[in-house]
């Protein structure tokens, strides 16, 4: 099941000498989704801390797929497209909401850490239940 995790508009200052959004704003609305999303599966900012554990992004996969340009409105809609014991994989997809074009699709893989171990750790059993429920259909991404 997709969330809404971002509603927002294109800054002036968010593009680039072409005059669309550059990169660096995909991601970092991507990454501002990521806790929305986290949170949605019972990854809070709580949990990370009491828990001292929270996903670690290893890889990102980004499709630029449409122009954004100063004023547009966004959304972001995000969910779970991989939930295993030490690894979740979320889906992020950026839309215009005045024409409805998907403008870039986002794959985060991430693993589980320990954060003070500094190394890979099972999921809690009930973080990972809930994921397991909100997984995406198949042909999501």
């Amino acid at each position: 099941m997709l969330i809404e995790t971002h509603l927002g508009r294109v800054a002036l200052g968010e593009c680039d000498h072409l005059g669309h959004m550059n990169v660096q704003f995909y991601v970092s609305k991507v990454s501002d989704a990521a806790w929305h999303v986290m949170a949605s599966i019972g990854i809070t900012p709580a949990f990370i801390r009491e828990r001292r554990q929270a996903p670690a992004a290893v890889r990102q996969e980004i499709a630029y797929l449409k122009e954004l340009r100063a004023g547009d409105l966004l959304r972001m809609d995000s969910g779970v497209l991989e939930a295993s014991e030490k690894r979740l994989t979320f889906y992020h997809r950026l839309t215009n909401v005045e024409t409805g074009q998907v403008a870039m699709t986002s794959k985060v893989y991430t693993v589980n850490m320990d954060l003070d171990a500094r190394r890979s750790t099972l999921l809690d059993p009930a973080i990972l239940a809930k994921a397991r429920e909100r997984l995406l259909p198949e042909g999501t991404a």
